[in-house]
């Protein structure tokens, strides 16, 4: 499994979870808008990313990308793992 893959599958399951979804329910494609997130939906994923791989996300970071898909937020935890 890629590294790409683990972030995506961790990042799904906890949104999942987070907004009472069935699991495999979201898409890469889908944007953080449509899945109605929440404050501590932003601070979950911070959390996450933190916990499980080491990487800083900033609020400023989604502010600035609002309709960031969850393929985009992955990549983005893969390259900050990177480098």
């Amino acid at each position: 499994m890629s590294h790409y893959e683990t972030i995506y599958e961790k990042v799904s399951e906890t949104l999942c979870e987070a907004k009472d979804r069935e699991p495999g329910s979201l898409s890469p494609e889908m944007t953080l808008p449509d899945l109605a997130l929440d404050s501590l939906d932003y601070v979950e994923l911070m959390v996450l990313a933190k916990r499980e791989f080491n990487v800083t996300l900033e609020t400023g970071m989604f502010l600035s990308r609002p309709f960031m898909t969850l393929s985009e937020l992955c990549q983005l935890i893969e390259q900050e793992m990177a480098g």
